[in-house]
């Protein structure tokens, strides 16, 4: 009787690394967290309570898009990856331009990049160690 290869349970394409996976997805919630920090400036104790909503959903839209790459990036890293550098280039686009940009939004900006680069090159050129 022949036995059928193991299949991985939860339907993900991680290839490399599976510590730096955990590495990266790690530092990915931190820097969710980090970007989800400057959405609480909205609560000042004056304005009312659905202007006050609408401004925190509206601070948060950057790091929901974030969240919802971060999921994507789970199950497929290659994909996720590469959609982590494009939104990482389109919010320097988006705040006006590489000329506009100060040091810290550089910073900013750069992170979800970095770390898009990272998860690429962890899928396409580290290999797990069995």
């Amino acid at each position: 009787m022949k036995k059928k290869p193991a299949t991985k349970k939860s339907g993900s394409t991680t290839k490399g690394n599976a510590a730096v996976s955990w590495s990266l997805r790690i530092f990915m919630i931190l820097v969710i967290l980090f970007f989800g920090m400057f959405s609480l400036d909205v609560f000042d104790g004056k304005t009312p309570l659905p202007q006050v909503l609408t401004g925190f959903f509206m601070h948060n839209i950057p790091t929901l898009i974030l969240l919802l790459l971060l999921v994507i990036t789970w199950a497929r890293e290659n994909i996720g990856g590469l959609l982590l550098i494009i939104a990482g280039i389109a919010m320097v686009y988006f705040f006006g331009g590489p000329a506009k940009l100060t040091q810290a939004q550089w910073v900013l900006f750069g992170l979800p990049v970095l770390v898009g680069f990272l998860f690429l090159l962890n899928y396409y050129f580290l290999t797990s160690k069995k």
